[in-house]
């Protein structure tokens, strides 16, 4: 495998690139990370280096967020709006400088928001979706992370926690009768705590994580950090804001989403229901033990087959 780092300017703004290849002449793999600001490519590097000998696959540090962070970044609003036009410039880059039609394009978490709502925005630019850990409604997920949590804490007979449960009350929608916002990272803290985010029996644990991290970006690594909190800070509140993906009933590309079994972040519940009544040319749902929110870097080998095979396929 071959490498190459580098930067464009997109929409103004310094963007940082990898390439991992072989033949640069194999189709583009766009992976687009979560967070927001959680640039993924020290994962993508060791987990998912097969992927070359199929593909071109870029890792892309988005605005604000890895090596595309500067201080510059502070004083600019970030917005869904914008982080979609800059996918738009970069995705036309490739298909320009790399001599393709369309591309490949693979999301996860808020990656795959954001390439989700870019999928159905531009369906000419793309050959086919990838989703992983792909939420669909913070609405409709408050209640899935609750009851996990509430289900956990009485399977360990943790009465400090089911009281707090009971305090804070069932959800509706985002909101619980007493102290929502509490509640919220109160429930996200315990759904991380209850191996909701990284399965307990996968190959992933935090130390692999923040190891891995260090490794690729070293002297970078507070960028990094404070490239996280400034996407979070924007982002995260409009994302909440309105159910987007919820409106998605349709795409006019083949759709192929990856979930962990035991995924709690973007709840696989919710994301079942939406994409039993997606319409699509072709559409694939593959469920993988063993695994939570980071299931491409948890049970690498088995997420890695199943987006080859579709794609193969």
């Amino acid at each position: 495998m071959q490498e190459k780092k580098f930067y464009i300017d997109v929409n103004g703004s310094k963007q940082n690139i990898l390439v991992l290849y072989e033949e640069l002449s194999n189709p583009i793999l766009l992976i687009v990370h979560g967070g927001p600001g959680s640039p993924d490519r020290p994962l993508v590097r060791r987990y998912n280096s097969s992927f070359t000998k199929y593909f071109t696959v870029v890792c892309w540090d988005q605005r604000g967020a890895g090596l595309s962070f500067i201080e510059a970044n502070t004083k600019e609003k970030l917005t869904i709006d914008l982080m979609l036009s800059d996918l738009k410039e970069l995705v036309l880059y490739f298909i320009r400088e790399y001599h393709q039609d369309k591309i490949y394009l693979a999301g996860h978490s808020w990656g795959a928001y954001l390439g989700l709502r870019f999928t159905k925005l531009y369906p000419q630019y793309i050959k086919y979706y990838i989703g992983t850990g792909q939420g669909i409604s913070s609405f409709a997920d408050e209640i899935e992370k609750y009851n996990f949590v509430l289900q956990e804490a009485t399977a360990k007979r943790d009465e400090k926690v089911i009281g707090k449960l009971q305090h804070f009350g069932t959800p509706v929608g985002m909101t619980y009768p007493n102290d929502t916002e509490q509640a919220r990272a109160f429930v996200g803290k315990l759904v991380h705590k209850y191996g909701g985010y990284i399965h307990p029996n996968s190959n992933l644990n935090m130390r692999k994580y923040i190891s891995l991290y260090l490794q690729c970006y070293s002297k970078h690594i507070l960028q990094v950090l404070r490239g996280i909190n400034y996407s979070v800070q924007f982002l995260n509140p409009e994302i909440n804001k309105e159910d987007k993906i919820s409106e998605i009933t349709s795409l006019d590309v083949p759709i192929l989403l990856i979930s962990g079994e035991r995924d709690f972040v973007c709840p696989v519940q919710t994301t079942k229901r939406w994409f039993e009544n997606l319409q699509a040319p072709f559409k694939k749902f593959v469920v993988i033990e063993n695994a939570a929110h980071m299931v491409n870097f948890e049970q690498p080998d088995a997420w890695n087959q199943a987006v080859i095979q579709t794609l193969k396929d």
